[in-house]
């Protein structure tokens, strides 16, 4: 129940809407219950042995009016229930979305996308669920029931004690039943979490599998893993049949046993035909609420299960934080210095061994070396998406924890190798992350400091038009140079090029490159690279090597001492590119 009560906060600024709802279910029921009384007992009993059609009318009216009552009730209640479910799904996925995106890195690439979507959807439709129909569904049927108990035991204890006691054995088989499938249900969730992750992960490479024929093999392991919740979800099924072959025994049983035992009142002279028929409409409702209250309970057990992953994912808690405090307005000059810092993404594979270097304001630097060798975990840890395990970073001289997360990554712009876009117009595309609003004159000004100007002008739409998933209409190149419009348009103190220009060709890499120059002029500029060819212009080359700087100097330094690193590299990169040894 904690975990209801965790939730049941999503309510409190809709408390006057819910205290309505519950105020119209109470008196929609108040008058349902009256309704089997004046229409048999009333009118059977006192007015119609009488001849007394007068009497008989206005009882009628009063039918009549109450329906009317009820209906309009109806129309209240599903209204407010609409306005409700839909704001508080709302505010959870809106909450739910501020948090993750609080999260550090860690938590994402611990975790598959499928399963993150699910919970962001499917969990919170289910909690949802919990605040309003199961909620309203357990509170209406559970004071309907109340209502009865109350009218039947007033009219005729004596029938009214069998139809309480079939009630009380099904609460108890429903008590246990639901106990046994909570586990279920639980375990059948995680496993549909990850087929979901699963198959999102296998659409997304359909290409890959096509390519390598594995058509066959995937289907085995989605009937695999697809077999362990089909099994599971029959144990669930199992128990529900079980449930509802009950209450549909006690729907058919108890009026018929409420027939049999008034027939008998009536022969002895202790019960009326009107008191025997409204009795007999009362077994009728009694079970019906009892039948919702197992089927709103069976939907609880699921729906719990939705509220304790969200709150799991709530309860989640960033491992990069921000002080009290923290520096919110600062002018950014761009010096960053790395002291002793040593970082590790799992124990025991540390990336990061006692680094320690000094980049300048406006100075431009670049890092060389083999893959895995520490290059691009400096950009993770400039960015403070991870903090150094050991050491200390700072920033214009102050640690870089003393700055909002906020402050700091709005001054940082980077270029990573493959550029990421959304499916929304060139336009937002262009100026997504800039700090300030931006006409499209300022647009089109950045389209031409990258070389831009052409393909815009070639659009149908031009910045009007459609970036489709991934940006499939754009090239490499093109969505490279898109990435530095859009660091320009941002205007901030640090850029970053993190392999920019490595999967591109010679042509593309040409174009970005001179682009890069003309962006790196102002900001502290850092390249992360693995063409050589790309870094020769910049102020000072670090090169790495196992997670530790082994050398540094500018290109022709390096370059000219056939003993270092860099000089290794570079003659490496030069055969691979003419294996003929022959200079392009």
């Amino acid at each position: 129940m904690k975990d209801i009560f965790y939730i049941f906060r999503f309510v409190k600024p809709y408390k006057t809407s819910l205290f309505s709802l519950l105020i119209f279910l109470l008196f929609y029921n108040v008058l349902s219950t009256a309704l089997p009384y004046l229409t048999f007992t009333v009118i059977l009993d006192d007015f119609l042995p009488n001849h007394d059609f007068k009497s008989i009318n206005f009882v009628v009216m009063i039918i009549v009016f109450m329906v009317l009552i009820m209906a309009f009730i109806d129309f209240l209640v599903g209204y407010i229930m609409s306005y409700m479910g839909s704001m508080i799904t709302f505010d959870i996925r809106n909450y739910l979305l501020r948090h993750l995106e609080g999260l550090s890195l860690k938590f994402y690439s611990d975790r598959h996308s499928g399963e993150i979507l699910e919970r962001l959807n499917i969990d919170v439709a289910a909690i949802q669920n919990i605040l309003t129909i199961e909620i309203i569904s357990l509170v209406t049927n559970v004071s309907k029931f109340a209502f009865i108990t109350v009218a039947v035991f007033y009219l005729n204890p004596i029938l009214a004690t069998p139809m309480f006691i079939m009630v009380m054995f099904q609460s108890i088989f429903v008590f246990f039943a639901t106990r046994r499938m909570h586990k279920d249900i639980k375990e059948t969730r995680e496993k549909e979490s990850k087929l979901i992750g699963y198959l999102q992960e296998r659409i997304t490479l359909i290409k890959v599998i096509q390519v390598f024929v594995q058509k066959k093999y995937e289907e085995m392991i989605h009937s695999f893993r697809s077999d362990a919740i089909i099994n599971q979800a029959l144990n669930i099924a199992s128990v529900r049949s079980q449930l509802r072959a009950i209450t549909m025994f006690l729907r058919n049983f108890t009026p018929l046993l409420v027939l049999w035992i008034g027939s008998y009142l009536i022969i002895i002279d202790k019960m009326s035909i009107g008191e025997l028929i409204t009795m007999w409409m009362y077994s009728i409702q009694y079970i019906w609420p009892v039948f919702a209250i197992v089927m709103a309970v069976n939907r609880f057990q699921e729906s719990i299960v939705g509220v304790q992953r969200v709150k799991a994912y709530l309860d989640e808690v960033p491992e990069v934080t921000e002080v009290p405090n923290p520096i919110k307005n600062a002018a950014i000059k761009g010096e960053i210095e790395f002291q002793n810092v040593n970082f590790s993404y799992e124990k025991n594979k540390q990336v990061l061994f006692d680094m320690s270097f000094k980049i300048e304001a406006g100075e431009t630097i670049a890092f060389v070396g083999e893959s895995g060798s520490g290059k691009s975990t400096i950009t993770n840890l400039i960015f403070r998406f991870y903090d150094p395990d050991n050491g200390r970073i700072l920033l214009d001289g102050k640690p870089l924890t003393e700055y909002s997360l906020r402050l700091l990554r709005k001054n940082i712009g980077v270029v990573f190798q493959e550029t990421d876009m959304f499916v929304a117009t060139l336009r937002e595309n262009l100026a997504y992350g800039a700090t300030k609003r931006v006409t499209d004159e300022e647009i089109m000004s950045a389209v031409r400091t990258t070389l831009l100007e052409e393909l815009v002008n070639k659009l149908p739409q031009g910045l009007g038009t459609m970036v489709e998933e991934k940006g499939k209409n754009f090239s490499g190149g093109e969505k490279q140079r898109i990435s530095i419009c859009r660091l320009i348009l941002r205007n901030p103190n640090i850029v970053i090029f993190d392999e920019a220009t490595s999967a591109l060709d010679t042509q593309s890499e040409s174009m970005i490159s001179e682009t890069m120059k003309l962006v790196m002029k102002k900001p502290t500029s850092i390249i992360i690279a693995h063409r050589l060819s790309t870094v020769v212009d910049a102020d000072r080359i670090f090169v790495f090597k196992h997670g530790k700087i082994v050398e540094t100097g500018d290109h022709e330094t390096l370059f000219n001492d056939p003993s270092s690193e860099y000089s290794r590299l570079w003659n490496e990169q030069l055969k691979k590119n003419h294996p003929n040894g022959h200079d392009a």
